[in-house]
C-alpha cells in the first residue's frame, strides 16, 4: 500500500493568480510532472469571493 506510486495535484486560487502543481511518485521520492501559473485580472476575486467565475475556470 505505501510503496505504490501515486499522483497528486494542488491548486491555489489567490486574489491575483491561480497556481497549479502536479506531482507523482512515492512519499519520499516525489517528481514534478507539471505546473501552471496564470495571473487574474483585477477584481476577479474580492474579499475571498470569486466574482468572475468564467475567468477563474
Amino acid at each position: 500500500m505505501f510503496g505504490k506510486k501515486k499522483s497528486v495535484a494542488g491548486l491555489d486560487i489567490g486574489s491575483s493568480s491561480v497556481k497549479m502543481v502536479e506531482l507523482d511518485g512515492k512519499l519520499n521520492n516525489l517528481n514534478l510532472v507539471s505546473l501552471g501559473f496564470e495571473n487574474l485580472p483585477a477584481d476577479t476575486i474580492i474579499d475571498g469571493q470569486i466574482m468572475e467565475l468564467n475567468v477563474v475556470s
